[in-house]
């Protein structure tokens, strides 16, 4: 795991990301890493505990050790270090200063943006409303959530453009943050029904009266850990005002990821979880406790460069397990133009794994010279079928208007590293309806 990750990682620790931990000189990182290879097993135990509380400031020596590293006690113990604090890097939140009195918005978003490294476009009349953001090493949702309290403003993210934030007037008032992610409470709905036909002749097999409590929810993930798919929801605990269980028997299974996901590179999705009502005079569910497994994209890097796109026809590239053939490519106008490919994916599985030929258009992109990217503008299935585990279609890009682009340099097609994750988060004093 740990070579997939690393440019990710690197990338990572060298932000704000690990500013709270503590600063370590080279040598007592060094010191601890040869302890690694003591006789004494609780030295070892010791130093590797150590080592973990650094956090991901200590990957880069730790990489470095690795590689010279003999005493092979200390290469396992190096591995595992690597491997979980190369999660925990994936898995930390972007970490943000900003300090501004009496701001624009719009000059507020544009630094957000710098800060984060996320493209974020403002689309709004209200970005010359004055405001001041004060918040020292916090978590981009923090910062966000604050602008939005302030502003009324929220946002949606599209894959040309990145973050586009606009005006709503309005603000998710239940909302938690967990890491990178943001869980919001959309409503709380219930529902009574009667059945009325067809019913049995047995009475007695008739379920006449039902009625149904859920809870609708949202997770937004931050532009640098996509959403490729969420499991089932699990029900810990949900007490309402009075202390009463809402939990139902009946949800006492462990939450599953799903065998397969559905491919889409997402930054949110939505989900629900069963309650039961036991006492309907009560107005408030004082506290809900929730888990939900996610898969999630924690690494793209380029598997396929085709240099001079734009004289690569019939070039045909075959790079870790994908084959894929450029047969054309098109010129609509100075802005626009249309690709035509077949991706073929040559993995034993290729034939059901859809995940895969759903992501296609997701893992390809077209660039110019100087790196800037084309937006996406979607792509049409060709009617030749080329066999299990391919893609034949015409992918379409243009210029999404955000940054000038210049003629199209080279194709790039990326392999993507995935993760499951499972985020546990509390909303508390919900209403009731």
């Amino acid at each position: 795991m740990h070579r997939r990750f690393a440019t990710l990682c690197l990338l990572l620790t060298s932000s704000a990301i690990c500013a709270q931990q503590p600063a370590q000189s080279d040598a007592s990182v060094k010191s601890l890493v040869e302890q690694l290879a003591s006789r004494e097993y609780r030295r070892r135990e010791f130093a590797a505990k150590q080592l973990e509380s650094l956090g991901p400031d200590v990957l880069p020596a730790l990489r470095r050790a690795l590689e010279t590293t003999r005493d092979a006690e200390a290469r396992g113990r190096l591995n595992g270090l690597i491997e979980r604090l190369e999660r925990a890097a994936i898995l930390s939140p972007r970490r943000l200063t900003i300090v501004m009195n009496e701001r624009p918005v719009a000059e507020i978003i544009r630094e957000i943006s710098r800060q984060s490294g996320y493209p974020m476009q403002y689309q709004g009349g209200a970005g010359k409303q004055v405001v001041s953001l004060n918040r020292t090493n916090a978590t981009f949702w923090e910062v966000m959530d604050d602008l939005s309290r302030m502003t009324g403003v929220t946002m949606y993210h599209n894959e040309g453009q990145g973050l586009v934030v606009f005006d709503q007037e309005g603000h998710w008032p239940h909302s938690v943050l967990h890491g990178p992610f943001r869980i919001v409470a959309n409503n709380v709905h219930y529902q009574k029904t009667l059945q009325l036909g067809p019913l049995s002749r047995n009475l007695l097999q008739n379920q006449l009266r039902s009625e149904s409590l859920t809870l609708a929810f949202q997770v937004f993930s931050e532009p640098k850990l996509p959403i490729l798919g969420a499991g089932q929801p699990r029900l810990i605990e949900a007490i309402d005002e009075a202390g009463n269980s809402m939990k139902p028997a009946t949800l006492s299974h462990e939450a599953m990821y799903a065998t397969s996901y559905g491919g889409y590179r997402m930054y949110q999705i939505g989900s629900t979880v069963m309650l039961n009502w036991p006492d309907q005079d009560v107005r408030l569910v004082k506290r809900l406790q929730v888990s939900l497994p996610l898969t999630l994209l924690a690494e793209q890097r380029p598997l396929i460069v085709i240099d001079n796109i734009l004289l690569a026809k019939d070039k045909k590239v075959t790079q870790g397990g994908i084959e894929l053939t450029v047969r054309e490519v098109k010129e609509i106008n100075k802005s626009q133009f249309h690709v035509s490919l077949t991706v073929r994916n040559l993995a034993p599985n290729a034939a059901q794994d859809f995940t895969w030929t759903n992501s296609v258009h997701q893992r390809i992109e077209l660039l110019d010279a100087k790196g800037n990217r084309y937006s996406s503008q979607g792509y049409n299935w060709e009617n030749v079928a080329p066999g299990p585990g391919s893609v034949q279609a015409v992918f379409m890009f243009g210029s999404n208007g955000a940054v000038a682009v210049g003629p199209p340099a080279r194709l790039v097609y990326y392999d993507w590293s995935v993760i499951q994750h499972t985020i546990e988060f509390q909303f508390r004093d919900l209403p009731l309806p």
